[in-house]
């Protein structure tokens, strides 16, 4: 039974892969569906989002292997980012229609 990891151990306070310190907000996020690693870093802006799409999807970017996903789910945004845009390009087509007018 000791080859079991603890799930109740608090999580290492080195990256197991790098060798370096994590930074101060690790275990903040879920961890990586890619690599496992809880470091993570909010993502600030992206093409599809912008500043407020990221934010609204807890998107993060896992600091290493470079991956990004739901913070809070740990899944894909990838049905998130579709909606996301699927809204906003909606919105602007009404605003403009609205401008013709």
């Amino acid at each position: 039974m000791t080859d079991q990891p603890n799930p109740y151990q608090t999580p290492e306070t080195t990256d197991s892969v790098v060798g370096e310190p994590l930074p101060e907000d690790a275990g903040r996020y879920a961890p990586c569906p890619s690599c496992g690693q809880v470091a993570a870093k909010q993502v600030g802006m992206t093409w599809w989002g912008g500043v407020l799409g990221p934010k609204l999807l807890k998107h993060v970017r896992c600091t290493c292997c470079g991956r990004a996903y739901n913070g809070k789910t740990g899944g894909s945004n990838r049905w998130g980012i579709a909606i996301y845009l699927g809204v906003s390009f909606l919105l602007g087509a009404i605003a403009f229609g609205i401008l013709l007018l």
